[in-house]
């Protein structure tokens, strides 16, 4: 029973990824405010109202400060006759419980509400800072997207197009909004809901003096509950700081299961010999650009010595898929700690995020006393389980009242005499927890923690499952009928591609490519391909064809593209100019230009997305609301009007991307002799990618028109050589001769 103000003071938000690198944090956020729409918000510290929270939890009449791990908002109801109130559930941002799910560039941080019976209570965006919100609106805000996830239980499967309405063009974003509330609800109610409480009195003991067994029924959040492992949080350093958590590992038998049998042996190999001369902790890195993290940030301190570390002390594991970490982590593994650092006193963990802010510290005692050494654990057979099987201690939902089986003697002399390698647990009382009624064994808390699912599949069946297989079939009818038109050469074929392009990947799908998937393949990994089978299949064909033949993708597949086709037919020709030469194959740099200028800030975790303003067919083809989006639309189609492809040629960076991979195309547009003294291919080419008989292969789109002219023999190439070259010789001793 717990009586306070029925009112609470603003919450801050603390996030699990970094923004900040190398000092350049402060420049970041400084570009970010003034290119990203909306992103004002998103670099100052969010705030969390009573207002949001009930809006979330309707049913909850007070909230309390957010604490624990993960962290939580303790939703209550308070009777209005007594005065007392009962703890009814939970609100939690996913951000806040890691690992933080990405969009499309970014994490997409929700407030969800969730009762004592595992059951979502709403949710709502807090903040997402993707770069598609300027193109396409607030398309999360749309009716029914947010309100679906009222009502669901955690363990519903949350598949997309399945029991999850999806947004046409907004799968992925869609998609690890939703993975992100499922996640995080199952690791909140694992944390919190499935697991009676530790008894008052129970003895905690260290990682140093735990049995395995102990361990293994431990959650990780419990882990870092109980004080075994230390997690250390960089606050301060933009709005996703960088995390650490770390743990002593007294045993290679701890480290693999923290780690997981899977990635074990070759985190080991890559240790080497140093695992048997150094202290083995384990080590979980949380943050944007985890991939870059200098270990040298880190440090011990004992006393007067201080302990430094280097990246070659770290044996990377990656992202764990079992152990007790499993999900927990962006990036995980072993860190080797030189024995200069005395693990049987306490000593202090410091992370210096660059040189001009920190340090961030935390204390941390691997044993209770030297002493507490030589009774540690030798092995798995010390000591009996810390916990009783989860389903032998639930609450009843209709007393609210926990019952518990009776204690092994071992159990027993362990809470009384305060063994350090068992835990004790006691029922939670009854005026904390209402009516929780959740009861999980040990394999469901398994399937939902760790396997991802409650019916275990792989991340292809999930794929398989929410796939419109619609969209798929559309997707592959039009893949062959641009194959047709690029072996065929024939202008109809072309044209009908094109139309086809135009429509279903730009008007009705909207599921074209954009230099956007470049970057979420940077900053999120090969996942969101991986889970968008039609984008994949897509992205398949793109990436071979450019390797084959060139950029047959800007010539067939690219809507815009295919859009300033159309419009080379409709506008008169008296309107359309060329760019003087020397201007043009200057201009044309232009494009790699601006693909540096998008792609650079995100290799060097800076989150500035500028993309959405150099790629305007993401304006056109979703009806963007920004009038600034407009604007530079319009601006680039009155351009292309005038000048053929003028986005293609001077300002596309996904054109630019693929023009780097051209150049290494085996298969090229061949050349014949009477080239060298023929202009036709050159005065049609719609990029302007031919002078004389040769062709700057990166800038040419593979349109078929110059191979369509040589196969219809358009220009010289209707005479054989052999009839051209008597008159050039004739040509060549005019001058001498006086005749022509």
């Amino acid at each position: 029973m717990r009586s306070t103000e029925p009112t609470i003071a603003p919450l801050r938000i603390r996030g699990n990824s970094s923004s900040a690198r190398y000092g350049l944090g402060s420049i970041a956020a400084a570009l970010a405010l003034l290119f990203l729409p909306g992103s004002g918000a998103g670099q100052a510290i969010s705030l969390i109202t009573e207002g949001q929270l009930s809006a979330v939890f309707p049913g909850a009449d007070r909230f309390a400060e957010k604490g624990g791990n993960p962290p939580v908002f303790q939703a209550f109801r308070v009777d209005e006759a007594t005065g007392t109130e009962t703890l009814v559930g939970y609100a939690f941002l996913t951000s806040d419980v890691p690992p933080e799910s990405f969009g499309y560039t970014a994490p997409i941080r929700v407030l969800v509400g969730m009762s004592l019976e595992g059951v979502l209570t709403g949710a709502s965006v807090i903040e997402y800072r993707e770069s598609l919100r300027s193109s396409r609106g607030d398309f999360l805000s749309r009716p029914g997207i947010l309100g679906q996830f009222a009502g669901k239980s955690i363990t519903d499967p949350f598949r997309i197009r399945q029991d999850v309405q999806n947004i046409t063009g907004a799968s992925i974003t869609v998609s690890a909004m939703t993975q992100g509330i499922r996640n995080a609800a199952r690791r909140v109610a694992v944390a919190y809901l499935a697991r009676p409480a530790l008894a008052a009195d129970a003895t905690i003991p260290r990682m140093g003096t735990i049995s395995v067994e102990a361990l293994e029924r431990l959650t990780w959040p419990e882990i870092e509950n109980l004080g075994l492992a230390r997690q250390i949080v960089a606050e301060g350093q933009g709005t996703n700081p960088p995390s650490i958590s770390l743990a002593y590992l007294r045993d290679l038998e701890m480290a693999e299961l923290l780690l997981g049998p899977t990635r074990f042996s070759g985190t080991l190999e890559r240790a080497g010999a140093r695992a048997d001369s150094t202290h083995l902790m384990f080590l979980g890195l949380n943050g944007s650009d985890v991939a870059l993290f200098r270990f040298e940030r880190l440090s011990f301190v004992q006393g007067t010595d201080t302990i430094r570390v280097a990246n070659s002390d770290f044996a990377t594991a990656g992202i764990l898929p079992d152990g007790r970490a499993q999900g927990e982590f962006r990036r995980a593994g072993l860190l080797l700690v030189d024995r200069a650092l005395d693990v049987r006193r306490p000593f202090t963990i410091v992370l210096t995020p660059n040189e001009t802010s920190g340090p961030f510290t935390a204390e941390y005692q691997a044993y209770d006393s030297p002493a507490a050494v030589a009774s540690a654990p030798a092995g798995p057979a010390d000591a009996p389980a810390a916990f009783p099987p989860r389903e032998a201690a639930v609450v009843s939902a209709s007393t609210a009242e926990a019952t518990e089986p009776e204690a092994s003697p071992a159990t027993a002399e362990a809470g009384q005499s305060g063994s350090t390698g068992e835990l004790a647990v006691a029922p939670p009382p009854a005026t904390s927890t209402g009516s929780n009624a959740l009861q999980f064994t040990d394999d469901e808390i398994a399937a939902l923690l760790f396997d991802d699912e409650v019916v275990e599949e792989s991340g292809f069946e999930r794929t398989l499952a929410q796939t419109s297989w619609t969209r798929v079939s559309l997707l592959l009818v039009l893949l062959a009928v641009v194959v047709a038109a690029f072996v065929a050469k024939r202008p109809a074929l072309r044209w009908g591609a094109l139309a086809g392009t135009l429509v279903f990947l730009g008007f009705v799908d909207r599921g074209f490519l954009s230099v956007s998937h470049i970057l979420a393949g940077i900053s999120v990994g090969p996942d969101v391909y991986l889970t968008d089978l039609p984008l994949l299949i897509l992205v398949s064909f793109t990436v071979v064809t450019t390797l084959f033949f060139g950029r047959v993708f800007c010539g067939f597949l690219c809507p815009f593209g295919a859009l300033q086709d159309f419009l080379e037919r409709v506008v008169p020709r008296r309107f359309q100019r060329e760019l003087p030469r020397a201007l043009h194959e200057r201009a044309f740099y232009l494009k790699y230009g601006i693909l540096a200028l998008i792609v650079l800030p995100v290799v060097a975790g800076i989150p500035l997305n500028l993309f959405h303003y150099f790629e305007p067919f993401g304006t056109v083809f979703f009806w963007s609301p920004s009038l600034l989006l407009w604007a530079i639309a319009g601006g680039i189609l009155v351009a292309s009007a005038i000048v053929p492809r003028f986005y293609c040629r001077y300002a596309c960076p996904l054109g630019a991307a693929l023009a780097v991979v051209s150049v290494v195309s085996p298969f090229r547009i061949r050349r014949v002799e009477q080239c060298q003294l023929c202009k036709v291919c050159e005065q049609k080419c719609p990029t302007g990618a031919i002078r004389g008989h040769e062709i700057d292969f990166k800038e040419c789109v593979r349109c078929n028109v110059c191979e369509t002219q040589l196969i219809e023999r358009a220009g010289v190439c209707r005479h054989e050589m052999d009839a051209i070259r008597p008159r050039l010789v004739q040509l060549s001793s005019a001058p001498s001769g006086g005749s022509r």
